[in-house]
């Protein structure tokens, strides 16, 4: 054990020694303690750093806390640092006092600084949490790295200030086979965009700073009683697996930043990925009919770049949309909720608002900020500054109050959480970012969904009602850098990020794109049809209706409706993970999709017996097969092996769906009496085409049952139509 006080939460031991400043990370196995991290707390404040090497320091209980000490510097900056034991894990509380009437301007606050990593060597590998949307997620071995951004795209996709091998909000290092993880996240990030920056090579983790970065902002103590800046607590979990310990991160953070978790998921049909900015409202008109055409039971229609004149003035519209007051009523009158696309943070050069407020631009020497390249030089918002506030209200009024719009989707907000110069110093960047976001929501109203895009993510939490998670997916499967619009670039996030799902927002995975005009093979459409189905975020289309040929319409059709969520296995174990398992609670069924992200062909695999299903029969959705046991086949490159399973029994069951999530929480009861009748209770809104299990001494009334198997099955299977509300279906037994 290191010295210092120490405190353990399941098999992490946090030790913090004061005369040092010294904070140590073991993980207590039954081998024994073994180091993981150690390094100094240095907290820049000014030209001071705290706390004082060697000052004396009380140890106590902490207030209000179970299971927790106080260690209590006495130094010119009162530090205290809390260290608090959860079931399985340890919370880092810190914080320093500005006395009455003093400054300080806030440097990189270090709860953890030049931390050795001994635990983690040739072998060991890092989850690394991208800065915003496009920003690339996923878990690399030590000695690689993400390939680096072109420099149009820094100021866009990277964390402003920042090392290359950062990690936002949270990080893990990942042990070799057998040796522990350890996870850290901050809990709060509504002052800082918290980060990690961890050094690393092909020899392991050389340097881990755990990072609340204070922008140069000047704090200012209050009369008479000073200032307490509290740091976010920096949760340290070295017990569980990397997949537990970020959801119980994200729940923490969720509960203290009072994140908007909405009831319903989004679905509908977004302009976007075929006409681009060329979009008509003769082209919104021609889909909206061809949906009422198609009946697909899609919620809404989102008109997207193209309608206005320039970013920055979302009110000057271009030839065709000068009636958006129209446009909204004719597509609510076709029975679609309207939704609206802008950029509210991010202007261009040459727009009117930038040419008659200069003054309004985030500045460093005086000059306008890089906000990264779209319609040549573009920059961000100071939305410190009162005119800004003001014109974002006077914006967001016209489009929601007089033009209609009940869904906005908010793109490159990242552009307000630029570094550099504001009309507030007092203010950090995500504290700006966050008084822009608020703005927008008191204009618009606690009613109106927003969806965030190209968005700081932690800043982000209790602002947004859904948040794009990863890059914009495209009518391909590859392009470098990750950030950069492709299929393979969007689900790499989409898989590593699920965790935020239902935790801190809706999660939006990016539109479905299933017309086969596009360059996507089918078994790249249906692995994404598959991981929007099984996943439970947001489902779009964005293709020309008429161009979607029965396979896409189908792929669309099996996806609806949305089902609560899925959960991926396991983060912390690849780049890309490669399985993804979705509840059927009702009854303990299971979807199963498990994926060959190769470049070439490869067998794959789902058993029953390891997803508690030991012994009962299997459906391959996609080929429509029922097995007696495993299914194992070939996927070709990029596809998946998509397994609908449920438990054992000697009598007709619930086995499979035509939905890909095996209709999961769509299903709410089922049950089965001694008539013989099998209920099932399903909260869709539209029949659902099922598969029931009926074995062999068994039949459904009024059909013989269809066997639907290989030449090995021994489970032969009825297909059933069922309606919203209480189904109930009458089987007989051939043996009476």
């Amino acid at each position: 054990m290191s010295p210092g006080v120490d405190v353990t939460g399941g098999e992490t031991t946090v030790t913090y020694d004061p005369a040092v400043r010294r904070l140590t990370v073991e993980h207590a196995g039954e081998a024994g303690a073994t180091t993981l991290l150690s390094g100094t707390m240095s907290l820049a404040l000014g030209d001071d750093t705290a706390p004082l090497a060697g000052s004396p320091a009380s140890v106590d209980p902490v207030p209000d806390a179970e299971d927790g000490v106080r260690i209590a510097h006495d130094d010119d900056w009162q530090t205290r640092v809390d260290l608090v034991s959860g079931r399985d894990h340890v919370d880092v509380c810190v914080s320093v006092r500005l006395l009455p009437e003093s400054t300080a301007e806030l440097g990189d606050l270090r709860v953890l600084a030049d931390a050795d990593a001994p635990g983690f060597g040739a072998g060991a590998a890092v989850y690394r949490h991208g800065y915003q949307s496009w920003t690339p997620t996923g878990t690399l071995p030590v000695g690689e790295s993400f390939p680096e951004e072109p420099a149009d795209n820094v100021p866009m996709m990277l964390d402003p200030g920042a090392p290359a091998d950062t990690s936002n909000y949270l990080t893990a290092l990942v042990g070799d086979e057998g040796s522990p993880d350890c996870t850290l996240g901050f809990l709060d990030h509504s002052r800082f965009v918290t980060r990690f920056d961890v050094a690393r090579d092909g020899e392991g983790v050389h340097q881990v700073d755990a990072v609340c970065p204070g922008d140069g902002t000047v704090v200012r103590g209050d009369e008479g009683v000073g200032t307490r800046i509290d740091l976010p607590p920096l949760r340290i979990d070295a017990t569980n697996s990397v997949s537990a310990a970020v959801e119980s991160i994200a729940e923490a953070t969720a509960d203290r930043m009072d994140a908007r978790v909405p009831d319903r998921v989004p679905t509908g049909w977004c302009s976007w990925y075929h006409y681009f900015t060329a979009v008509t409202t003769e082209d919104l008109h021609e889909n909206v009919d061809a949906l009422a055409d198609w009946g697909v039971p899609l919620d809404l229609v989102q008109l997207d770049d193209g309608y206005q004149t320039a970013f920055g003035d979302w009110r000057t519209l271009a030839e065709g949309f000068e009636d958006m007051a129209g446009l909204v009523e004719d597509v609510d009158a076709a029975g679609y909720e309207p939704g609206l696309w802008l950029a509210p943070f991010y202007v261009q050069a040459d727009s009117a608002l930038v040419q008659e407020h200069p003054e309004w631009l985030i500045t460093e020497d005086s000059e306008p900020v890089d906000a990264g390249a779209r319609h040549g030089p573009m920059y961000g918002l100071d939305t410190t500054h009162p005119g800004v506030q003001e014109w974002l209200r006077e914006t967001f009024t016209t489009i929601v109050s007089d033009w209609g719009f009940e869904y906005l989707k908010l793109d490159f907000l990242y552009a307000a959480a630029l570094a550099g110069d504001r009309h507030d110093d007092g203010v950090t960047r995500a504290e700006a970012y966050r008084q822009g976001m608020a703005t927008i929501r008191e204009a618009v109203g606690d009613d109106t969904f927003i969806l965030g895009c190209g968005a700081p993510q932690g800043p982000s939490v209790g602002l947004v009602d859904a948040m794009r998670v990863g890059p914009d997916t495209a009518p391909h499967w590859a392009n470098t850098p990750a950030s950069e619009p492709a299929h393979e670039n969007a689900i790499r996030n989409v898989l590593n990020r699920q965790w935020t799902h239902r935790r801190w927002w809706v999660n939006d995975p990016d539109c479905q794109l299933v017309r086969e005009t596009t360059d996507l093979s089918l078994a790249e459409r249906r692995s994404f049809a598959a991981i929007v189905g099984l996943l439970g975020g947001s489902n779009f289309v964005s293709d020309r209706v008429a161009e979607i040929e029965d396979v896409g319409r189908e792929l669309v059709e099996r996806s609806l409706p949305p089902v609560e969520d899925g959960r991926v296995q396991v983060v912390g174990e690849a780049e890309i993970p490669t399985r993804i398992v979705t509840e059927r609670d009702a009854d303990g069924g299971r979807a199963v999709a498990v994926f060959n992200w190769d470049d070439e062909p490869r067998t794959l695999r789902v058993d029953p017996e390891v997803y508690g299903c030991e012994g009962g029969p299997a459906w391959d959705a996609f080929r429509e097969e029922v097995h007696a046991g495993a299914v194992e086949r070939e996927a070709p490159a990029h596809g998946c092996l998509l397994v609908h399973l449920a438990p054992p029994r000697d009598r007709p069951h619930l086995l499979g769906t035509a939905h890909l999530a095996g209709l999961a929480s769509q299903v709410e009861a089922t049950g089965w009496d001694d008539t013989g009748t099998l209920t099932v209770e399903l909260a869709a809104e539209q029949p659902q085409s099922v598969v029931v299990a009926v074995p062999d001494d068994w039949r459904l009334d009024g059909c013989a049952p269809g066997d639907d198997g290989d030449e090995d099955s021994t489970a032969d299977v009825a297909r059933v139509t069922l309606t919203p509300g209480e189904n109930a279906l009458r089987f007989r037994t051939t043996n009476t």
